[in-house]
């Protein structure tokens, strides 16, 4: 089931002001998880939210990248991450979202996620500057985050594949990503 949370408990768990997110997200450097711009409903976020948000403020941070080509990753590459978060949950082995740039910094940068050898692999010749973002070292500050606003987060954020429920969870996914599309469809529609 996709967790949700209160507008404050978005907040505390980002670490992030009232007015700031609403300024990012007026300009489109908020960062919400499964690829959607806004969530579906006002004032509930995703717990995924919450870690589409602290991804972007890392890769943001990390990388150089303006925030607001961070969120655009971010929301592009969201089943990949998701993926990640889900190895990250279950396994010992780091995963890592990476963030590569070019001897010429006006291309855009090369995104590859996974362990450490398997982007290696994915990285083209010539690639230079990787900034490596490993997935447990956002967890941690997602739980620091939660521990010290005193919220209780589940112990996996995620289902795997391989899990009882996880045809449910994709099912419950595609549904959000309807709702949150057809409330922007609205809001575009409405009289000014």
């Amino acid at each position: 089931m996709l967790d949700t949370r209160t507008r404050s408990e978005f907040l505390a768990l980002t670490g992030t002001r009232s007015a700031t997110l609403d300024q990012r997200v007026k300009v489109g450097e908020a960062a919400f998880a499964l690829g959607v711009e806004r969530p579906a409903h006002i004032g509930e976020y995703l717990l995924l939210d919450a870690v589409a948000m602290i991804l972007a403020s890392m890769i943001n941070r990390f990388t150089g990248l303006e925030l607001k080509r961070a969120a655009d990753i971010v929301r592009t590459h969201w089943d990949d991450w998701l993926l990640l978060l889900t190895r990250a949950e279950r396994f010992h082995s780091e995963q890592f979202v990476c963030i590569a740039w070019s001897l010429d910094r006006t291309a855009p940068p090369h995104v590859a996620m996974g362990e450490a050898s398997d982007i290696d692999k994915a990285l083209p010749a010539g690639e230079t500057a990787p900034c490596l973002i490993p997935m447990r070292l956002l967890l941690r500050c997602l739980r620091g985050n939660a521990a010290t606003a005193g919220i209780e987060l589940p112990e996996r954020l995620t289902i795997a594949p391989d899990e009882p429920g996880y045809a449910q969870w994709r099912r419950q996914i595609e549904d959000y990503q309807q709702a949150a599309g057809m409330r922007s469809a609205k809001a575009k529609l409405a009289p000014a």
